[in-house]
């Protein structure tokens, strides 16, 4: 199974296909996306991605991670893969 394409993008709106609402970022991994909101965990540009930010997508099972930064590249990561 491989993971929803995201069909269109462009600042603060993601389109994921198969999937009827945009969102302003998201989490994909095959077969599902779903809104990423960042209070969750405290994410923001700087700390960056946490830890807890991946645990959910790599519980999916897999081969491969991509991290967007977003339009500016101003999204850091904290993790280190």
């Amino acid at each position: 199974m491989s993971s929803p394409e995201i069909s269109s993008l462009s600042w603060g709106s993601m389109k994921v296909a198969g999937c009827s609402s945009r969102y302003k970022d998201c989490k994909v991994w095959p077969g599902g996306s779903r809104a990423w909101d960042w209070r969750e965990t405290g994410t923001d540009h700087f700390p960056g991605v946490q830890p807890a930010d991946l645990e959910e997508v790599l519980k999916k099972g897999i081969d491969l991670l991509v991290i967007g930064r977003g339009m500016s590249e101003a999204l850091q990561s904290s993790v280190g893969l």
